[in-house]
């Protein structure tokens, strides 16, 4: 079985979208993002390789061939599941893909995650308003191991 599907009414699915009673969505996608290790540092034989992830979405994001593409659901999902098919300006595709590895829930779970890393909060400094060079906002990140 590759996969399922579930019908719900608007508000059940609302609360499915919002985490229900386990917490929000974005949550869960934090720590399949720490499961599958995403969250490392930087090595050396990965110099560069993470871009910053705050203040991502909705951003303009620069590709190596020359387009550019604005950091969406769409564009993150993709970049999760095809992580060759639009490689940030100045960053290696080296992420491995998760297409098949991982549940339809879980990448809703980082699409959240990556989103609610672009919601103000009190003291973050790179809250929504802030400005990042566009080679440096990408969904590179969620691409590493």
């Amino acid at each position: 079985m590759i996969g399922s599907v579930v019908v719900m009414e608007p508000a059940q699915y609302e609360a499915w979208m919002s985490g229900g009673s386990t917490g929000p969505l974005s949550a869960s996608g934090e720590k399949v993002f720490a499961e599958l290790g995403c969250g490392h540092v930087p090595s050396p034989r990965c110099p560069g390789a993470r871009p910053n992830l705050q203040g991502l979405f909705g951003k303009t994001v620069q590709l190596e061939d020359g387009r550019t593409v604005t950091a969406d659901e769409n564009y993150i999902r993709e970049s999760i599941l095809d992580p060759g098919a639009k490689v940030v300006q100045g960053f290696k595709p080296v992420m491995p893909t998760f297409q098949g590895i991982i549940s339809e829930e879980q990448l809703n779970a980082l699409v959240a995650y990556v989103k609610s890393l672009s919601a103000a909060r009190p003291g973050n400094a790179m809250a929504a308003g802030s400005t990042l060079p566009p080679a440096k906002a990408s969904a590179q990140e969620v691409r590493l191991q």
